[in-house]
């Protein structure tokens, strides 16, 4: 038997939490937890990410049109969760997450020291959907943990952070091939 669900948007979980960084005019970061991100086109190389209208992270990617995603590992799933409950309109995010920034290689925003993977992202348009816009974005600059990776595929040892809805994360138990 069939049960109804009422957050559909569960059942398309679990999924690739990521941790998006953005600046403001000033130059100060920002950062949010994010699972409803996805590759879009390969050529060119674009991601779309869905965000809340009225979110600061938002704002911030509206006006400075660039923004990093960084992809965590199980062992930042503490801070993933501070950073996905709390706004950095009034709250140092990166203050009470212990998360470390440096410059990335071809946009203002930062990327995150302890994360396993980042990608470098300048805004191409967004479209406009329920309460959320999604955000079409090129991603300029791609780059990861090299002992992590297996013929650019995670391996186990990455231990990438999934959400699997609310509260609840998981990890992939296996990599495997088709055969």
């Amino acid at each position: 038997m069939k049960k109804d669900v009422e957050s559909f948007h569960f059942l398309l979980h679990p999924r690739p939490v990521v941790l998006v960084c953005s600046v403001d005019k000033d130059g100060r970061p920002n950062v949010m937890a994010c699972s409803w991100i996805t590759p879009i086109s390969e050529e060119p190389p674009l991601i779309a990410l869905s965000l809340w209208r009225r979110g600061y992270t938002h704002q911030l990617i509206e006006a400075v049109k660039e923004f990093t995603v960084n992809i965590p590992s199980a062992d930042l799933v503490k801070a993933v969760w501070i950073a996905g409950t709390r706004s950095g309109r009034r709250t140092d995010k990166f203050a009470i997450t212990g998360l470390k920034t440096q410059p990335a290689k071809k946009v203002s925003a930062p990327i995150i020291e302890q994360c396993i993977g980042h990608l470098e992202c300048k805004l191409v348009d967004y479209v406009k959907a329920g309460e959320c816009n999604v955000y079409i974005a090129e991603v300029v600059a791609a780059y990861a943990d090299e002992e992590l990776l297996v013929n650019n595929v995670w391996n186990e040892r990455a231990n990438v952070l999934l959400h699997a809805g609310g509260k609840y994360f998981t990890t992939p138990q296996a990599c495997f091939e088709v055969k």
